[in-house]
């Protein structure tokens, strides 16, 4: 009886949380005005590792900026890579004689790679602000120009911005790949929307210069591996409360590239999961461990179910459907902003098999170490 109640006390939990969130969702307004007069100059800062298939997109999109070009620079950081992404790199500058790109090699002092590429790119940094993405990204025409507007309007210290993935194929990986990555994206919004900001994406992410350097930047983590994104995140939320905002905006979507295959799914999952032992931050601590629990005990009421071990299971079912539904309402608010609600069609089975796989990868990387893009990590 006592396991029961604590099970549906979780669950309830998870439920007002998550409705929490999609009223934060809405309180995030949209930004879409890019009239403003370009002043704020930029540096772009792009870690790469062995990505020669990416960065013609990258390449490309990049010289597609709307944007000034005496009021940016490109920072491309190689951290050691051993394909032929420099070659990629240095062939694409000179067929197109392109002075707003700088080729870095990554200074290595801590046991976080990015976060030595973004350190190494910041010190030689031009422009007061600083704006980090990846090396697998497109970035969208209008997107400095959207940014510059928000800065002008807001006293920001931090901008969290949109990142989407490509609807390239219908694999069922792609498909349930999309559907988490929405699902973050609408807890991210909704973070921000109830002023409670615990996640964010490297991949659009801008700060200014100058309170990074007074952060004393990614000191205090840099033993971990992951996590660039959200620890500066905590470090910005805990001194700047009320300048740390989220660029909701349409125009300026980032795209990500999908994972390959589901070893490489897992891998950055169990990659991102294991900065979790780095969060300092009560709130975040909080969510994380009310997420898991309440992953678990979906697996545990679902294989509780099967075995016929309630007497009557239908109050637990009702309660695993208000959890779907309560998770969907979020999902079709960010499926609706990404523009993706045809995806939905398929929650209904993500949504069965999505605690068990969630669970798997929090479990798994409490323990041990990860592998990523051919270098293994310690936990």
């Amino acid at each position: 009886m006592i396991a029961l109640i604590c099970m549906y006390s979780i669950i309830i939990g998870y439920v007002i949380f998550i409705l929490w969130l999609s009223y934060g969702f809405r309180n995030v307004p949209h930004c879409t005005s890019s009239s403003d007069t370009p002043i704020q100059g930029f540096s772009i800062i792009i870690p790469f590792r062995n990505e020669e298939k990416n960065l013609p997109r990258l390449l490309e999109s990049l010289m597609q900026l709307d944007y000034p070009e005496s009021l940016y620079e490109i920072l491309l950081i190689n951290d050691s890579s051993e394909d032929a992404s420099l070659k990629v790199i240095t062939s694409y500058i000179e067929k197109h004689q392109i002075s707003t790109i700088r080729v870095l090699d990554s200074i290595r002092v801590s046991h976080s790679p990015k976060k030595d590429a973004i350190q190494t790119a910041i010190q030689t940094a031009t422009y007061s602000w600083i704006v980090t993405t990846d090396a697998d990204c497109i970035v969208p025409e209008q997107w400095l120009r959207i940014l510059n507007a928000f800065i002008q309007k807001h006293n920001s210290k931090l901008v969290a911005g949109p990142v989407t993935l490509p609807l390239e194929n219908t694999s069922f990986l792609n498909i349930f790949e999309q559907l988490d990555t929405l699902s973050l994206a609408g807890a991210t919004i909704g973070g921000f929307g109830i002023n409670r900001p615990f996640l964010c994406n490297g991949a659009h992410l801008a700060y200014e210069k100058a309170a990074f350097i007074e952060l004393h930047g990614f000191e205090g983590n840099n033993h971990i591996a992951s996590g660039d994104d959200h620890f500066m995140l905590e470090k910005f939320t805990k001194v700047f409360p009320n300048q740390v905002h989220y660029f909701k905006s349409q125009q300026a979507i980032i795209t990500t590239m999908f994972q390959e295959d589901w070893v490489s799914f897992m891998r950055q999952r169990k990659r991102w999961a294991a900065k979790s032992v780095g969060y300092t931050n009560l709130f975040t601590k909080g969510v994380g461990l009310l997420i898991l629990l309440s992953n678990l005990t979906i697996v545990m009421g679902i294989v509780f179910a099967f075995a016929k071990a309630y007497t009557n299971p239908f109050p637990f079912l009702l309660l695993i459907f208000i959890k779907v539904v309560a998770d969907f309402i979020l999902l079709m608010q960010a499926s609706q902003f990404f523009k993706k609600r045809k995806i939905l069609v398929w929650y209904p089975i993500i949504a069965l098999l999505y605690p068990f796989i969630s669970s798997y990868i929090a479990i798994t990387s409490l323990k041990g170490g990860f592998t990523w893009k051919g270098r293994y990590f310690k936990r």
